[in-house]
């Protein structure tokens, strides 16, 4: 009797719909010792009722991550290799409720081997039909679950040949130098270049790989250091870092001579400028500094601008050829006069 009595306030209980009266109500039912032996009873009832339950077989969906195998050698998966399916299942409420609380979903397996292939768009294509692959899929499930359907039902892959080759490293960096040094030779890097191997799409586009962000400020003797490339989410490289080495040494500045040649002229005629040289001053390295001469540099005027009818009076300079072991040059005149006569 005491049970129904307490059973009725509790239906009372959630019948009240002002707030107050329903507190009020709950303290009145917990005032007495009696409401606990009413919620033990009442717990111990719903536990039954929920294992009855569990007994009966019932439909839902799951979703199930997807793992690819047997990818053949010569090719790689560029799109659509973390794909998951939708499962509908039916099972026992204990099988349903134990794979719910598992931390994590077994991959349903695809053999790509076996999937159908369609060039599309050139792009290798590989699909497969959900509904071909119930037996296999049906197999890879727990014990007492029975596959109803697949989605979605079709999967699709886009698939690249797998290449490899050959490309330099480069710095991807600032490096500033100390007053009076400057770089004695070109960076080098050890080894110099690196194996990228990858889909054929992305690794024909790749020119160099580069190192990891470096910044150098004031150096004043040489560097060498190991450092980290940069990594391509598509592609692998054949080793993650290299050396580096930086050598520098004091740089001077010397003034040289060089004739000036003219161009654009015909058989017929030739030319004096005035003056005949520039005088070309130019920085490089101690170690370059005697290797260069005047005949290094070309210095040039375009002769065929004295032909039109509207002649200048002065010609400009230009270069033609450069040293490129230099770092920098300035010369003077940009602009010289002109002696035009007839053979």
């Amino acid at each position: 009797m005491k049970i129904k009595h307490y059973y009725s306030k509790v239906v009372l209980f959630f019948q009240e719909k002002d707030s107050k009266k329903r507190l009020l109500k709950l303290k009145q039912i917990l005032s007495k010792r009696d409401a606990y032996v009413f919620l033990v009873f009442l717990l111990i009832s719903t536990g039954f009722w929920f294992l009855n339950a569990l007994r009966d077989d019932y439909v839902t969906d799951f979703t199930y991550p997807v793992r690819f195998v047997n990818v053949p050698p010569n090719e790689i998966v560029v799109e659509g290799k973390n794909q998951k399916v939708d499962l509908k299942i039916k099972a026992s409420g204990f099988t349903i409720l134990r794979q719910r609380l598992s931390s994590s979903f077994i991959p349903v397996v695809y053999d790509i081997s076996q999937m159908n292939r369609l060039d599309r768009d050139d792009k290798n294509m590989a699909y497969v039909l959900s509904r071909s692959q119930l037996g296999r899929v049906r197999d890879q499930l727990l014990v007492g679950m029975e596959l109803v359907d697949i989605n979605p039902d079709t999967l699709f892959l886009n698939m690249d040949r797998l290449t490899d080759r050959k490309v330099p490293v480069r710095l991807n960096g600032e490096i500033s130098f100390e007053k009076q040094f400057i770089l004695a030779d070109s960076i080098r890097f050890v080894p110099d270049s690196v194996l990228i191997s990858g889909p054929a799409s992305v690794v024909d586009t790749v020119m160099a790989v580069y190192s990891k962000p470096l910044v150098i400020e004031k150096l004043k003797e040489d560097y060498s250091q190991k450092i980290a490339l940069q990594k391509h989410p598509s592609l692998k490289l054949g080793h993650n870092e290299v050396a580096i080495h930086i050598q520098i040494e004091p740089f001077s500045e010397k003034t040289i001579s060089v004739p000036i040649v003219v161009f654009g002229l015909p058989d017929s005629l030739r030319m004096k400028t005035f003056p005949s040289s520039v005088e070309v001053t130019f920085r490089a390295g101690m170690s370059q500094f005697d290797k260069v001469s005047p005949e290094d540099f070309m210095v040039l005027v375009d002769a065929e601008e004295v032909l039109k009818a509207d002649r200048p009076t002065r010609l400009r300079v230009r270069f033609d050829k450069i040293p490129n072991n230099i770092q920098s040059y300035d010369f003077s005149p940009i602009f010289v006069e002109y002696f035009l006569e007839k053979y």
